[in-house]
């Protein structure tokens, strides 16, 4: 008892109250609300109404996780190679592509979801806990 009443000083709780503010800064906890970060880049390539998609996915922990990346489906799209869903380890950053062509206007979402790793990461990585985080990035499309 004779232990907590160091906290009954004002000074005492000023202190504990700024030492809790400062673990909350970007040196402190790591922000586990965004674990990912999506940018989607729409390039224009040689053949008419057709792009090149690029998604890149950055990792915002210092852990890796194991990512489940693809496009949703659009009527408007037609996918030059195949409509590919990426599965990999993701420790910082990593670029994923699609060919595509457009018949009209359209938008082109892309998602990133972090799933239950599967040996897909090397066993003496550190592997991120959470497995139901999911972020989308749209891109708006239009043909000329």
């Amino acid at each position: 008892m004779a232990s907590l009443q160091m906290f009954y000083q004002p000074g005492a709780l000023m202190h504990l109250l700024i030492l809790c503010l400062f673990l909350e800064t970007p040196y402190g906890q790591e922000n586990w609300n965004n674990p990912l970060s999506l940018d989607m880049i729409v390039s224009p390539m040689k053949g008419k109404n057709e792009f090149t998609v690029t998604l890149q996915v950055k990792n915002n922990v210092g852990q890796c996780m194991v990512v489940k990346v693809s496009t949703v489906m659009n009527p408007s799209i037609k996918y030059l190679s195949a409509h590919a869903i990426y599965t990999s380890c993701l420790c910082s950053a990593n670029k994923y592509f699609w060919d595509i062509q457009v018949s009209d206007n359209t938008a082109l979402q892309g998602k990133a979801e972090v799933v239950p790793a599967k040996s897909i990461c090397p066993d003496d990585e550190k592997i991120f806990p959470v497995t139901s985080y999911v972020e989308t990035a749209t891109q708006k499309i239009i043909v000329s």
